[in-house]
């Protein structure tokens, strides 16, 4: 009997789930300068102002504050589009660390200390792969070997946006996660179109928000953890 040509791997069926956690205690790596609005602060922020189920002082920001709090958004949403470009993923489970080492971080005034998620890619055996197909295409030098998704070993390896040859899918998500709070370099920038909080308004503008590396990508990398979590269930909504 002729089959229906339609086939699922483990990988898709029960994925692997990865926690990732950004410490971000170092205020030379995620500056939390006072003052006019720097384009390198901000760290990294999941939610936007108007999220009043997690926030509860956003509209006691002053101007400065609330672009702080874009900057993070910017960077956290170009986390998102690094890792569901070299893959379909989910993100899930996001809990943010306070200043004052609470897991919900309420205070829309202080950007957060640390954030955890996790990540399950739909095919997780060919991002390794990927990511460093995409590290040769940029120009990164050759570093190590992997084993690709079928087994193959002795495949060349690259030296990743974040300086360490990414060998491993923990490495390479790792520099994943790094490339995405690093977009932009320390010149250029990275732009988007955000929802700021403005007190003049007392209320919602939408404004071009730019951000640059919060620090150099080999020190923001050093922040970054994957860790491979065996026998999870999915926890949460995704973002």
């Amino acid at each position: 009997m002729a089959g229906s040509g339609y086939n699922q791997d483990k990988s898709q069926i029960t994925p692997t789930l990865w926690r990732v956690t950004l410490t971000m205690t170092n205020a030379t790596y995620y500056p939390i300068t006072a003052g006019s609005p720097t384009t390198a602060n901000g760290g990294v922020w999941p939610y936007e102002w108007t999220n009043s189920d997690v926030y509860t002082n956003a509209t006691s920001m002053s101007a400065t504050q609330a672009t702080y709090l874009a900057q993070g958004n910017v960077r956290w949403y170009a986390i998102i589009d690094a890792l569901t470009s070299i893959a379909d993923c989910r993100v899930t489970n996001v809990t943010v660390t306070a200043a004052n080492g609470s897991t919900l971080n309420t205070d829309a005034t202080n950007q957060p200390t640390a954030i955890s998620f996790t990540v399950a890619f739909d095919r997780e055996a060919f991002v390794l792969g990927e990511w460093n197909t995409y590290l040769k295409a940029i120009g990164q030098s050759s570093s190590g070997t992997y084993t690709n998704a079928d087994g193959v070993t002795g495949q060349t390896a690259y030296v990743g946006v974040g300086g360490t040859a990414v060998t491993t899918l923990s490495l390479a998500i790792q520099d994943i996660v790094t490339s995405g709070i690093t977009k932009g370099g320390s010149s250029v920038g990275n732009s988007r179109s955000m929802r700021v909080y403005s007190p003049t308004l007392g209320g919602d503008s939408q404004a071009k928000v730019t951000v640059i590396q919060p620090n150099t990508p080999a020190n923001i990398f050093s922040t970054v953890s994957a860790t491979q979590i065996s026998g999870t269930a999915l926890v949460g909504s995704p973002i």
